[in-house]
């Protein structure tokens, strides 16, 4: 199964210098030996904690991808856009991105999110 990374992510950490307010970036692959067509699901948790264990209600999310051509040669890049439901919610924790193709076995990753300065604010409230 591919790598899934966080383009945006900078040493490693989702941060208000992310600009996650655009969204966040997820890149999956390259996908070499998947058939053209083939249905990928990302799927997109929130995460009350560091360590990936305390769901947040309300900030999962899915989204298919046909594959193609460019996708099994560059990877695909997809994402997650809504601030408010999906992102801004997790404040300082995390965030895991499992991808399945076809609905086969997943693969995932997990990744830190810090989204509050000292004063408590959110990226978007600075």
């Amino acid at each position: 199964m591919s790598d899934i990374t966080f383009p945006g992510a900078i040493n490693g950490v989702i941060s208000c210098r992310s600009t996650p307010q655009n969204g966040v970036k997820i890149k999956v692959g390259p996908l070499s030996g998947v058939q053209i067509g083939a249905v990928l699901k990302l799927d997109w948790q929130g995460y009350s904690d560091k360590a990936g264990e305390q769901p947040i209600p309300g900030t999962q999310t899915s989204l298919n991808h046909f594959i193609t051509e460019s996708d099994i040669a560059n990877g695909i890049e997809k994402t997650i856009y809504d601030w408010s439901a999906h992102i801004k919610p997790i404040k300082d924790g995390s965030a895991r991105v499992t991808y399945t193709i076809n609905g086969g076995g997943g693969k995932n990753a997990l990744v830190q999110v810090r989204l509050l300065n000292g004063a408590g604010q959110s990226c978007d409230e600075v």
